[in-house]
């Protein structure tokens, strides 16, 4: 199906998962103004958004299956295989928070329905800013996406840490965003474009200038701040640790998916010919975010802040697939970030449902002897952290190996060698976790008596561990499916640049 996106008709269509969700975040906000004062009140906006994440993502699945794709240089929204199924997985992260939310935000006394509705814009600001053309709406997506997340760091007014997590995420997330336009401004002065493909060809007719370099360089630094890549990661473990736990959650996945779709979407398309001139800073940037990450986790006692240090870790590993700058290290981006949000979403939000009533965090001792008394839970946590490892026969293990393949394909040992170090290291801090569930005794016989997992929760954490398992030994469909959508969108950025 041809769009044509310089038409306001096309425009619509080309937006169209963006523009339902959108739509019906402002219906539920005419909701709220009708019911906003009791836990039945903020039940039904929860409920009602999951509607709106599904008819979003009936939107998108629709549009790829017609095959929509826009011909000519006008584009402002990616029309390829690569956004549609980067829509569906960023709608199905902030559907599974709000699930996991449904009943977090009632035992936590936070009776505010509007942080649904901050949610579903925070996952418009997500769409925009992985399925961008253009500079404009690569910037307008980020903003969306970063002043919702902002609000929603320190929605939990009770707690000291939320309202610091806010404020450093917010002044963080300003500062990166001006390393972000300026490399904007100076990647339009040098090639006179804001159109991603339209920059491409300019800059690979011509030869490289100090303009288009330090442009390309400060986009880069951007980016290392928003996925937490080492040396700019010191914001992620307050914030993750202070932000209510199922923010966390989208933070730790969603946030950091849409920034790295984005900028693998960046550098096949705008920056292709400098390759050779960005190539060493992430290979650079994965080398020191894998080590320190992976070090720094191993001193942690708080599982919310193991896991921020982890995330930061991960973000190493998934450089290595940029780097690769190939139709595997783009597949490999896909499906890593597929196992690492299923994970992420199950493993918090289990944290979720051990929280109790006030308390700061969930530390290792308060997980000791978990499985005597909560089975399911302490199997499904394990199960996560096994994953998180790249343990043989789960899904995190597919997309581990897919990032070392796709690395050692282009002939670089270096990067798989430092990331099998790494995940060595994490055995340290992910194994003691299921040790402590499983091997050690429960402190007193009321321990885990407060735990709750309401069925929705349940129900979403169920279905993450269960595909993650069934990934780890069936990956087959889901592997060729994502080398299709890489395919894609390598071939879009080489046709339409000009030449």
């Amino acid at each position: 199906m041809l769009i044509d996106l310089s038409t306001p008709g096309g425009a619509v269509l080309g937006l169209l998962p963006e523009l339902a969700l959108t739509a019906w975040a402002l219906v539920i906000l005419l909701v709220i103004a009708w019911r906003h004062t009791t836990v039945a009140d903020t039940r039904l906006v929860g409920q009602l958004s999951i509607v709106g994440y599904v008819l979003a993502a009936g939107a998108a699945g629709w549009l790829g299956l017609q095959g929509a794709h826009a011909e000519g240089l006008n584009l402002m929204i990616a029309l390829d295989g690569f956004r549609f199924v980067s829509d569906i997985l960023l709608l199905w992260i902030g559907a599974a928070v709000t699930v996991i939310s449904l009943r977090w935000l009632e035992r936590q006394g936070m009776l505010a329905p509007e942080y649904y509705v901050l949610l579903m814009l925070a996952t418009v600001g997500m769409m925009l800013l992985a399925g961008a053309a253009d500079m404009i709406t690569l910037f307008l997506g980020l903003e969306v996406m970063s002043i919702s997340v902002y609000v929603l760091a320190g929605y939990d007014r009770s707690r000291r840490a939320s309202a610091e997590a806010a404020l450093k995420y917010f002044l963080i997330g300003a500062f990166a965003s001006g390393f972000l336009l300026y490399g904007i401004a100076l990647t339009y002065g040098a090639a006179g474009q804001f159109i991603f493909s339209l920059i491409g060809g300019q800059l690979a007719a011509t030869p490289p200038t100090l303009m288009a370099k330090l442009g390309m360089g400060l986009l880069l630094v951007g980016f290392a701040f928003k996925v937490a890549a080492v040396p700019f990661h010191a914001w992620a473990p307050d914030v993750y640790e202070g932000a209510p736990t199922p923010v966390t959650a989208f933070m730790a996945s969603g946030v950091k998916a849409a920034a790295f779709l984005a900028l693998a979407r960046i550098l096949a398309e705008v920056f292709p010919a400098f390759v050779e001139l960005w190539r060493p800073v992430v290979g650079g940037l994965a080398i020191a975010t894998i080590l320190v990450g992976n070090l720094t986790a191993l001193a942690q006692t708080s599982l919310k802040r193991m896991l921020a240090y982890s995330a930061i870790a991960h973000a190493g590993y998934l450089l290595l697939a940029i780097w690769a700058q190939s139709d595997s290290g783009t597949a490999a981006v896909l499906i890593y970030l597929l196992a690492y949000g299923l994970t992420t979403v199950a493993a918090f939000g289990i944290l979720a449902s051990i929280e109790r009533t006030g308390t700061e965090t969930v530390r290792l001792a308060d997980l000791e002897g978990l499985y005597s008394t909560r089975p399911l839970a302490a199997t499904g946590l394990s199960v996560c952290m096994l994953s998180l490892l790249g343990f043989p026969g789960t899904f995190g293990f597919i997309g581990k190996w897919l990032l070392l393949s796709s690395a050692l394909s282009q002939g670089e040992w270096l990067l798989p060698l430092v990331a099998m170090i790494g995940s060595g290291i994490s055995i340290g801090y992910y194994l003691p976790v299921v040790l402590a569930m499983v091997m050690k005794p429960a402190p007193n016989p009321t321990a885990h008596d407060t735990i709750r997992f309401p069925r929705p929760a349940t129900v979403a954490i169920a279905c993450c561990v269960f595909v993650i398992l069934v990934l780890g030994f069936w990956p087959n469909p889901v592997l060729n499916f994502a080398s299709r959508q890489a395919v894609q969108l390598r071939h879009t950025a080489v046709v339409i640049a000009p030449r």
